[in-house]
């Protein structure tokens, strides 16, 4: 009898009807409250509480209205609607108690056994370390009065030969650098002229020209570099224009007198009258004719 009576009041305990009156009753809130807040009744949320499932019309209105007051009381919907299914299953909440209860039935069968597996275990374990304790030291005393007298007379003879054989080398070894050096010196000195008179002859000179354009007059230009494709210009007044070439350059000018043009640095004489076009070859000379 004692046993069904606990198993009834876990169960009703973990309820989720009691779990929800747990939640609200630990925050201070009132179910007047909760039923302005949800804007669900609150008969609807007794019954929800004393897991009364018969109140509501239809298990829709059951779920929608556990949703809704499980997040409000900050708590898992899916899992609250969890335990009703559980609770709603044939057998319900007394088989879910019978489990546990002989899942505890099981847990303390397990610890007896292991209980009586631990004393055994143990005295054998003591029996392995007390043999190996035994049979230790006779071993070791055997093998640390072996090797003694045999090590001593070694290290008087390998300390002894070495004292004797260093002090005569060290004389022999400094007497040898004091020849040496001089014979380097004068084999180095005479090396840094030859160096010198190799690097002397090293210049060349430039090559190409640069031919620089200022515009004075709006027009045109087409311009051929060594013969590659031609280039073209829209010319604006103040426009500064430079090319670099290797054997001519080709201008093709729309305003002959709308330009001035350098080469090298050197003035060039005019291109022709304003306003009417001119075919200028440029090569490092000056103008071509």
């Amino acid at each position: 009898m004692s046993e069904t009576v606990t198993n009834n009041i876990d169960s009703s305990a973990s309820s989720p009807g009691a779990i929800l009156k747990r939640c609200r009753e630990y925050h201070g809130i009132s179910l007047d409250e909760a039923a302005e807040a949800t804007k669900v009744g609150a008969n609807y949320l007794k019954a929800l509480e004393e897991d009364q499932t018969k109140e509501f019309a239809s298990l829709a209105y059951l779920k929608g209205f556990l949703r809704i007051y499980a997040s409000y009381l900050g708590l898992n919907p899916d899992d609250i609607m969890r335990l009703y299914e559980k609770m709603s299953a044939p057998g319900g909440v007394r088989a879910v108690g019978q489990s546990a209860g002989a899942g505890k039935q099981e847990k303390v069968r397990r610890r007896f056994s292991w209980q009586k597996l631990v004393l055994p275990a143990c005295l054998l374990l003591l029996l392995i370390i007390t043999a190996a304790v035994i049979n230790r030291p006779a071993k070791s005393s055997l093998q640390q009065a072996v090797p003694k007298p045999a090590t001593e007379p070694q290290v008087t003879q390998a300390v002894m030969q070495p004292i004797s054989s260093a002090r005569p080398a060290t004389p022999a070894q400094k007497a040898v650098p004091d020849i040496i050096p001089p014979a380097d010196t004068a084999r180095k000195e005479p090396a840094p002229p030859e160096r010198l008179n190799v690097q002397k002859p090293l210049a060349e000179p430039p090559s190409g020209f640069v031919v620089r354009m200022k515009v004075t007059q709006n027009g045109t230009l087409a311009v051929t570099i060594d013969g590659a494709a031609p280039q073209d210009y829209d010319l604006a007044v103040g426009d500064v224009i430079e090319w670099k070439a290797e054997k001519n350059i080709t201008l093709d000018v729309s305003n002959a007198g709308g330009v001035e043009a350098e080469l090298n640095g050197k003035q060039l004489g005019s291109f022709g009258p304003a306003g009417k076009p001119a075919y200028i070859v440029l090569d490092a000379d000056g103008i071509k004719q």
